[in-house]
This record gives C-alpha cells, structure tokens and sequence, in this order.
C-alpha cells in the first residue's frame, strides 16, 4: 500500500478546516459588485458514465454531448469517468488518496479524444472492475468515495487546474465538499464547482463508517453533499426544479434546495443531433432525412421483423426504450398492454431492470405474440432501430427529470406518448391541446385510462396521414439541440466563479467559528444566506446489529507433487489478501486455523503466520480453537480428542504467540454435534485453557429434529425461505441443556450463502438483514462463518470471490445498522444471562441434506469402501497404544501420535448414498498417517527396548501386504521398501534428546508419486532416501547376511521394463557407528544415475516448530542438515567419480534434498547421523568399505548366512 505523500505540491495529508478553526486573519468586507465576472476557461467535467465508453442511462449522453459543445465554444474541457473493466487507456499519473486509515494508489489513464475534449479515466484494479458499471440502486458508494477524492486530487494538480468543476448526480456528490473542506481545499478555492442534478431519487448514502472512511464533517447523502457544497445546483429541466422543492417529490430533500435561493436552477438537457440523426445514424437499416416516408417503412419493417411481429405496415407501432424501473411507468404500460392491441397497435419494449418487470413483459409478449416483443437488452443499435422504425414512442413516466429519449425520438420522426411532468412538461406539447404547435400526446394521471385516452388520441391523428406527415415534420425538425442550454451553462459557470472569486476577497471576514453552517453562498459572495447543514432526521432508529465475520482457514487439498507447491502458495496468498482487506476497512475479523495448515505454514510459508500475529497485535484479529486435524468428534473416542485439542493449543502458542486462556470459543469440525459425547470434553478443566466456554455450531441445530413424527422444527427451518432474515431467536448464544454451562453462539445458515454476494439476490438478503430489529442489550448477534477460500477465491472457487467479498466490506462500512464486531470481546462485553435450549445431535446443512450424511453423521465409519482405511487406522491405533502401554521411547511415540492425529483429518466422509463414488481425494493420504503411526511405533518400541541386538528381518510392518525390510541395531531403526524402489523410506535414531525420525516419508504410501496421496504438504512429502531417479516405483529382491558383527542386505534390481534393471544395492549396518553404508553396481547398460535424500533431522521437532531452525551445512565430502542438536548428512568415497548436484527448485517436504550424480558402475555412499566433518567422514567411509570387502570375502568362504 502506497504512503501518503505531496501531489503538485499540495499536502495529501493536510486537516480539513472545521467549523470554529480561524483558517484565515479577518479582512474588511468588500463591495462584491465592483469585482468583475472572469470568464472560465478550464472545466473539468466529472461523470459516472459517458458515451461511448460507458452507459447505462441518459447520463451518458449528456455527458459527452454538452462538453462537445463547451470545446466548441472555445473552452479547454477534460471529461473524467471511472476506470471500468475493458476501457483501457494509457496512464498518465498517479497518486495517493487518503481513505480512512490507507491510501489508495491511483491511476489516471488517458483515452483517445473526442471532438476537442480529452478524455480521461481514474481508479484502481478492483474498485470498478465489473461488467455493470453500476447499478441504479445506489447502495455501493465507496467506489464513488474514492472517484471523488481522485477527482478532488486531479483538480488540485499544478500542471492543469480547471476553473470550473462540474460533477453530476451522487456519484460526485463528494467533489463538492472534498474541493471545501478536504485536503485540497486551499488548491482549490478560486475553482467553482457545479453540481447537477440528473434524478434526486438516487442519493448515495452514506453511513457512519463511511463517514469515518471519508474523514469530512458528516454531512448526509453523496447527494446533499452536492447540493450543500457547490456553488452552484442545477437540475436537468426548469419542470423538475420546481418538482423536487416540493415535499411530494424532493425525496427529503426539498428544504435543503429551498435554501440554495437563486443558486438553484434547472437547465433542459439538449440532444446531440450529430449523433442522434437518422441521416448520418450508422445504427438504423434505412437512413432518411426530409424525405421521411419511405425511411420510416423500410425502418419499420425491419423492427417489425426482428421483434417477431406481425409485418403490417399501416398498423401503429408504439415503442419504448427505458430502465425497467418504477419510475419509468413501466408497471403502467404492462397493465394496459392487452388494450393497446385490442386497439390494433403493436407495441416493442426493450430495456433493462427489475426482474419483476422483465417477468411481465415476457408474459405479455408470449401472451400477445406477433402483437407486442419485448427485448431484455439496452444494446444501443437496437435502440436506435426502436426510435427509427416506431410511429410513437412511450414514456409514461412516474416522474421525469428531464426525459431525452422522447426528444430524440422527435428527430427521428416518432411522436411521443408521455405523462406531463418533469422535463416532459417542459417540452412535449400536447397536439390535442394545440394543433398549431403540438409535438406529441400527454397524459397526466397515472391511470390507465388517462394514459389510454392520449393513445387512443395519437391514434386517431395517426390515422389521418396527411395530418400525421405534418406532424411528424414538425417533431423531425424541432430543435431540442445543445446550442442553447451550453450557453446557460456557461452563465451558471460565470457565476460560480464570481462567487469563489469573491469568497477569496471577502471569506476573511467571516468568522464561522461561531456560525451555525457551513460556508455557503454568502460566505462566497452572494446575497443569498448561508446554507444550514443537513440536518440528521431524528426519528427513532433500533440498535446497530452487531455483526461477527469468522473465517475457517483450513488447508485445502494440495495434490501438486513434490516440488511443485502453488497449491499451498495460493492458498496462504489468497487468504493474505482477504485479511489485508480487513486491515484496509478496519473490519474485525476472527479466524479458525486447523492445525495441519499452521504447521504447513510455519514450513513453507511463516511470514502468513507472522501477518496473522501482526492483525492480531493490532486489534483487527481475533482465533478462535478447535483441533489439529479436523477430525469429526463424534467419531472418536475421548482421549484422541482430547490429544487433538491440546496439540492445536500447543501449535497456536508456538507459532501465532496466543496463550490457551485467549481461546474460549471452539470451532466443531463439520459443525457435528452431540451434547452427550461432546460437552464434557470441551469443558474439560484439564484442557490448557481449563475448557471451552462457547462453541460455535450452525444455527439450524437450535431448532429439534421433532423425530416421532413426519414434519420437525428443523426440517421447517431447512425449508424456508434461503433468501430471508434468519428467524430472531436464532440470533442469540444460549447455554446448552446438559452442557457443563458450554454455550451455543449460532453461525447463520443463510448468511453463508450470501457472502461474497453474487446476485442481486444476495445483495437485496443482506440488505433486509441489515434492517432486523434489535434493542440495546438483547444480545442479537448476527454470525457469519464460512470456509476461508470461498470468500478469498482460491482452491475450487473462482477468483472473482475476493473482489465480490472486498464489494460486501465496502457496503459494510456504509450501513448504519450493522455493525462490525470482534466475536470474542463481543462474548466477554455481554451482560445478560443467556437462555437455555436443548441442542440434539445432528450436523450442518450440506451433510444433513445435499451430501446425504444425516443427523447421525452417516461418513466413513459405514462406507464399505473406507475399509482398507479405517483397517489401517484400527490397527495403527492398536499399535500406538501398545506401544505406550510397553514403555516405548517417548519422542518417537509422540510422532507416532501426531500421525494418529493427522489420521482423522476430516474423517474424510464419503457418500453411503452413492457407493460407486471413490472416498475422498485424501483417503489414501489419510490411511498413509495411520500407516506411519504404526511404523513409528515400532521404531519407538526398539529403542525403548534396553537390548537393542543387531539384525534385519523382512516383515510386513505396516500390515499392508507388502514386506518391507526393516535393519535394526544400537543406533538405528531402518525401513526399506523392497517394492518401491529399494528406497529408505525411514530412518530414526536415538540422540541426545531421545528417539528422532531424520529420514522418513510417512504420508505418500510409499511415495508412489501418486495424485492422491500428496496430502497437503503435511507431514512431509518427500523421497525418503536411496531414491533412484528412473527407478523409483522399481520392484526390488532382497537378501539378507548377518554376522561377524555386522549386517549386509542386497537389493536387486527385478522390475523388466526398468533401464536400470539388474542394478543392485548393498547395505551394510554395524553395532559400532551410526550409519549406512551403501555400494551401487550398476548394469552395464546403464550411463550413470542420479540418487536423492531428503533429510529432515527431528521431524518431530521440524513438525512442530517450522523452518526457521534447519540448516544446510556440508563440507567437501559430505552434504547434510541439523536442526538444533540433530544432524544427518550424506557422504561420498574421495576417489570415485561422483559428484553433488544441488536442486534447483524448492525444498521437498520438511527436509533438505540431497542430490548425488555418478558416472560410474560402482560407487558408494555413506548415510549417518551426529556431528561429522571432512576427516570423520572419509575416516567412516574407508572403516565401511573395508568392512564390507571382508564381509563379501567372508560371504565367499562360507562364513555369512
């Protein structure tokens, strides 16, 4: 994030003046008469859209129209408009815009010219990258925040500084009190600025934590800021001026305009003709000009035909281009339309809007097929084929603030049906009235029967051609051009920079540290009083909900190999940027970490765990508990569970610094619940925070299951309306029946499907959820609590997620009855006693429904394909538990424990409604945990064993069905794999602090690189040692000789279709040192060979406590790695053609990787553990060479089994 700095040499960071600060030294008053008018030459014209780069309303055309027309006239004009997906532009400048404890960085782009006016654009990536620039629904205001600080800013630039800045309708509401009391107010105090208003129906409002992200003086709606600030207000027609002063239809803000005086006026809108022409129109089949006759029924025609209407020539057409919005009669129109056809009309409608509208007008036009086509589309070239091929064009509208398209359907020869108001009033007269004069049909009520009698007038005329031709002459040449409302603006620009002219000479006089409004007209040189602030309505207003955002951070699936670890990268960078964005809108946020995605962090990843720290120092973060692996409580017994919470107390304080007693929430796995099984173990006095005090669980399950009969209270509450408020008493925590005291605080079921929102749908739940009724101190709290990637838009979500999430935390700031709380201190604020409820069993909605699990949690344990598995995992816990139960060495038990733990990961649940399906991506991940548990239980059996004797044996170990080849003595415990590889794919010792695992690979069945069993990169995931590059999967024959005090194993080469086929591997193992000694022969076909070890010095402890303490260290003769007081390395025979080749690319797994290129047949390698350096290590190799030449001499005499 950019820092704030100095732009045009104009600080970004100055303080506001307000109200009572004595800005400047007073100086006498002077005669404003006497100072002349200056003419303005530089405008700068602020806009939400323009055409042709943007449109969704009229506000596009005049956008572009009047400042065509002001170049024209000889002004330097730059129109400015966000910076909306698909626009481009070349950038030009940039800077910082304070908003509330950031800045934005911001970048202006220029666009191509447009007939004298350059052409601008500002913004940033994300706040107006969407397909709609926006909505007419006007609650997203702090993208128009941000646009009208970066216009504020651009005006404020030395280079360019425009003397006048028009801004139109709410979207710039805030340039005026930006340009006033913002940062740039001194820049820009001799620049006036203009305001129009376009429809005062839409204003722009803002809440109290918008208020604080803008850092003005409140000041009301983006709209009334507008109105309150500029020096001048106008409205797009003299009619809708004198409308909205009225209480009927001011939209509360008549009393406001009322003291504006005769700063307020309304100006027409005027229409383009050259772009809107049908002599020149590009858009239409058949141009026309004078000579109207033959263009408008070739036109018609073609309307006809590609709206699927009857071809009739001599019927009347009536057409409609509109928003489908109340405000346009659509409502109107749809009730009358059978009676427009009963009349012989047809009618084409197009637009788009309020789906209830789009509903109706589909009905009617299937309904009345042939007579009346509707086009859910506001494609332009359509348009333009309404306005040419229609006879009339309706706008019945509601109110009208201005009303272009009938004006330009009058160029196109199209006689208007209009209801008189608003601009419409202004200028269709109606020809029943005066025929002399007369330019279409009006009606005033909105009934259908008034609008019926304009059309049935219209129709009459229609059908007396001679009479209809001069009328259509008339409209085609009424002049509704630019010429004269540019001029009117050019005045209203004189006289706003009179007015901030004057301000400049007399604003000294004035001492508003005693005035109860804000700089108005009069304090800048008019007559007209000062203009009061908007006053805040005082009507009674319930509580702020609070509102509780809780993400579940746990590790998404990563299957992406060895080497390749984006999976995990993506993840931790998506979930970054989602708490950056709540650091960016000072939002509360609690997080749920499952301890396997610490634990991958703190290895690949610790700068995510250190920002997490960092949010929480600052106030913005709070954790909530929960166990290491996500394993379903209800389908383990109480000491695993147990183990499962402490270990992820244990991570949380070593690697996020948060003491157990900070925890007093727990996050239930699945949200499975079972009061009976499950309360007495979280509030377990033992537990490290002496037990959970809250629990959090969907909030269906406050609601019974009602099981003795057909219909339950939760199978109503599943039923209703997903799109509704959730029900009150769903809003409250609530003690458990039978729980120890443990308390519910219900996560709401519905909120989940609405966050990031993704339809209008979502927007208009959260909206109505915002508005639920609350008291102070009733204890309503509104909880959302989800999976983290679905918001940050990562793992199987579309990425657009992290934008929609970031468009909701915006809307969040802007509402006065929400409010964003931190759940934990929420919890412990409380002060009423909580009610008690009865909480069955039962599960959340997805498992209970649509996954087909049920209220018992139907899963793993009833899948007949989970077997094998849960065989494993059976056998592993066996193994465990006797292994503890025989005084087996205590640290490699506890590793042992740890992949029990890892184990139960999700339980992986599988579908039992749906047997063919495969289990879960990870199952075979999950089984590798409990495989290696009970591996590492025998090695923690050795060596709590006092008489270690000297041997090796082919045993089935990990009870898979394949042997594997186990060497044992004083010092070591080694695994083999005959079938995949001859690889070492364990190795402990015993060191100064107890049992360790340096070589080990327990968690990718036997690392057959298989997609599956990539589990999340935790535990490690690497080759373990011995791994042959080519040969890696190669099935191996293994014999065994033992004496004379040492070991000697062969390993052959059997796999045919291997190229290293009849290589053989001798490994020699002695009671004297701690080490491995290993002689390749290769076949003789064979080039060379690359050998890989991956070493990870104290995996328990690497588990643990992450990356930070391994090292690399090596000599001449040997690579290897320590990780405190455990060192395990690699050695090579000085006098044999082998070489390192170091990897290029990231660390595999938790460990180091060791690579060894040999260009030879035969060559040796020696793997050990403690300390060692050049002397020791060529000392061991050369003691094991020689013993193992006596060995095979020994072998040859007979004296070997």
């Amino acid at each position: 994030m950019s820092t704030l700095g100095r732009i045009g040499g104009s600080p970004l960071h100055a303080e506001p003046v307000f109200h009572g600060e004595p800005a400047f030294q007073a100086e006498p008053a002077e005669d404003l008469s006497s100072i002349p008018a200056q003419r303005p030459q530089r405008i700068l014209f602020a806009s939400a859209e323009a055409y042709p780069f943007v449109k969704v309303g009229g506000l596009a055309d005049v956008s572009i129209a009047l400042p065509k027309r002001l170049a024209e006239l000889g002004f330097d004009v730059r129109l400015v408009i966000p910076a909306y997906r698909g626009i481009g532009g070349t950038p030009v400048l940039t800077f910082d815009v304070p908003l509330g404890p950031v800045a934005e960085r911001v970048v202006v782009r220029r666009l191509p010219p447009l007939r004298g006016v350059e052409v601008f654009t500002v913004g940033l990536p994300g706040w107006f990258d969407r397909e709609v620039p926006y909505s007419y629904q006007d609650d997203d205001v702090m993208p128009f925040v941000l646009f009208s600080k970066a216009i504020a800013t651009l005006a404020a630039q030395d280079a360019w500084r425009p003397d006048i800045i028009h801004c139109n309708d709410w979207h710039c509401g805030l340039v005026a009190q930006e340009a006033r009391l913002g940062p740039h107010r001194l820049a820009l105090d001799r620049t006036g600025v203009v305001f129009t208003i376009h429809n005062i129906a839409y204003q722009g409002p803002v809440g109290a934590a918008t208020d604080q992200l803008i850092g003005l003086p409140p000041a009301g709606s983006l709209l009334e800021r507008g109105v309150t600030f500029a020096d001048q207000v106008n409205t797009v027609s003299p009619r809708y001026m004198q409308e909205i002063l009225t209480p009927a239809q001011g939209a509360g803000m008549d009393q406001l305009l009322r003291t504006r005086g005769d700063t307020a006026r309304g100006i027409l809108n005027g229409v383009d003709y050259e772009e809107f022409s049908p002599e020149r129109d590009p858009w239409i089949d058949t141009r026309y000009n004078g000579s109207f006759v033959l263009g408008k029924r070739a036109n018609k025609e073609v309307l006809q035909r590609i709206s699927q209407l009857e071809f009739a020539p001599d019927r009347p057409l009536f057409g409609m281009v509109a928003r489908l919005v109340s405000q346009k009669g659509v409502g109107l129109l749809s009730s009358a339309l059978d009676q427009f056809v009963a009349r012989g009309a047809q009618v084409v409608v197009m637009g788009e809007g309020a789906p209830r509208y789009q509903r109706e007008l589909q009905a009617a036009a299937r309904r009345l097929s042939g007579n009346m086509a509707f086009h859910p589309t506001s494609q332009e070239s359509l348009a333009r084929q309404v306005y040419a091929g229609s006879d009339l064009f309706l706008a019945p509208s509601v109110f009208e603030p201005c009303g272009l398209t009938p004006l330009i359907a009058l160029r196109y020869g199209t006689i208007p049906v209009v209801r008189r108001t608003g601009g419409l009033a202004d200028t269709v007269k109606d020809y029943t009235e005066d025929p002399a004069t007369g330019l279409g049909f009006t009606f005033v009520q909105r009934r259908v029967a008034s609008m019926l009698s304009a059309v049935d007038n219209a129709i009459a005329v229609y059908r007396r051609k001679p009479e209809w031709r001069r009328l259509q002459t008339r409209a085609m040449g009424a002049d509704f051009s630019w010429q004269a409302p540019a001029r009117e603006y050019v005045a209203l620009y004189d006289e706003a920079v009179r007015s901030r002219r004057g301000a400049a000479v007399v604003r000294n006089a004035v001492d508003i540290r005693n005035s109860a409004v804000v700089p108005g007209p009069s304090v800048r040189g008019t007559a007209s009083p000062g203009i009061p602030m908007p006053r805040q309505r005082q009507r009674p207003r319930p509580a702020p909900l609070p509102l509780a955002i809780v993400h579940h951070a746990n590790q998404f699936l990563v299957t992406d190999g060895y080497q390749d670890r984006e999976g995990l990268t993506s993840l931790v960078n998506g979930y970054a940027a989602l708490l950056r964005l709540h650091e960016k809108y000072r939002t509360p946020v609690t997080l749920h970490l499952s301890g396997t995605m610490v634990e991958a962090a703190a290895w690949h990843h610790p700068w995510f765990l250190a920002e997490v720290r960092r949010l929480r120092d600052l106030g913005l973060l709070s954790l909530v508990g929960g166990t290491y692996s996500e394993n379903i409580l209800t389908a383990f017994d109480p000491e695993y569970n147990r183990r499962q919470l402490k270990e992820l107390f244990w991570l949380y304080r070593q690697h996020l610094k948060c003491a157990p007693e900070d925890l007093e929430i727990c996050w239930i796995p699945e949200r499975v619940w079972d009061t009976s099984r499950l309360a007495g173990l979280l509030t377990d006095p033992t537990l490290p925070n002496g037990g959970y005090r809250y629990v959090l669980l969907d909030d269906r399950l406050l609601y019974p299951t009602d099981g003795s009969h057909g219909s339950s209270d939760r199978a109503d509450f599943d039923g209703a309306d997903q799109d509704s408020p959730p029900p009150a008493d769903a809003l409250r925590p609530y003690c458990i029946d039978g729980g120890n005291g443990l308390q519910v605080v219900p996560m709401s079921t519905r909120l989940r499907y609405w966050l990031p929102p993704d339809d209008r749908s979502h927007w208009r739940s959260l909206s109505r959820t915002a508005e639920l009724p609350t008291a102070p101190g009733d204890d309503t709290i509104l909880v959302y609590a989800d999976d983290m990637e679905k918001s940050a838009g990562v793992g199987p979500w579309h990425p657009s997620a992290l934008g929609r999430y970031e468009e909701f935390l915006r809307w969040l700031a802007t509402q006065p009855h929400l409010i964003p709380v931190d759940l934990p201190s929420w919890l412990r604020q409380r002060r009423r006693t909580p009610g008690v409820r009865v909480v069955e069993r039962g599960t959340f909605v997805e498992l209970a429904q649509d996954w087909h699990a049920g209220e018992d949690y139907r899963g793993w344990d009833q899948d007949t394909a989970w077997a094998p598995y849960q065989q494993h995992l059976a056998r592993a816990r066996r193994a465990v538990a006797g292994a503890e139960s025989a005084g087996a060495e205590p640290r490699l038990t506890a590793l042992a424990w740890k992949h029990l733990l890892a184990s139960g990961y999700e339980t992986a649940w599988h579908d039992t409604d749906h047997p063919e399906r495969q289990p879960a991506a990870w199952a075979k991940a999950v089984a590798s945990h409990g495989r290696a548990a009970g591996v590492l239980a025998a090695a923690a059996r050795w060596f709590g064993n006092p008489a270690r004797a000297l041997g090796a044996e082919l045993v089935d170990l990990d009870e898979d069905g394949a042997e594997e080849l186990v060497l044992r003595s004083e010092h070591l415990f080694a695994v083999l794999s005959p079938e995949c590889g001859g690889r070492l794919v364990y190795l402990a010792c015993r060191g100064p602090d107890g049992g360790m695992l340096v070589i080990g690979n327990p968690t990718d069945d036997w690392n057959k690189q298989q997609e599956l069993n990539s589990y999340m990169d935790v535990p490690a995931n690497h080759p373990g040692a011995l791994a042959d590059v080519g040969g890696v999967h190669d099935r191996h024959e293994v014999t065994i000789h033992a004496g004379d005090g040492a070991v000697q194993v062969e390993l052959t080469n059997v796999q045919e279709d291997s190229p290293l086929h009849g290589l053989r591997k001798r490994i020699l193992l002695d009671d004297v040192s701690p080490s491995l000694l290993v002689a390749y022969d290769l076949p003789a076909a064979a080039p060379g060979i690359t050998v890989e070890t991956c070493l990870s010095p104290d995996y328990y402890r690497l588990l643990r406590h992450g990356v930070a303490e391994l090292q690399r260290c090596g000599g001449r003769s040997w690579r290897g790695a320590r990780n405190r007081g455990a060192d395990v390395w690699v050695a090579l025979a000085g006098d044999e053609d082998t070489a390192w080749r170091d990897p290029s690319g990231p660390e595999p797994g938790h460990g180091v990787l060791v690579r060894v290129r040999a260009e030879t047949r035969s060559f040796h390698l020696l793997i050990g553990v403690g300390e060692v350096d050049d002397d020791t290590a060529q000392l061991a190799m050369e003691a094991g060479r020689e013993r193992l030449h006596h060995l095979a001499a020994h072998k040859t005499a007979g004296g070997l089994r």
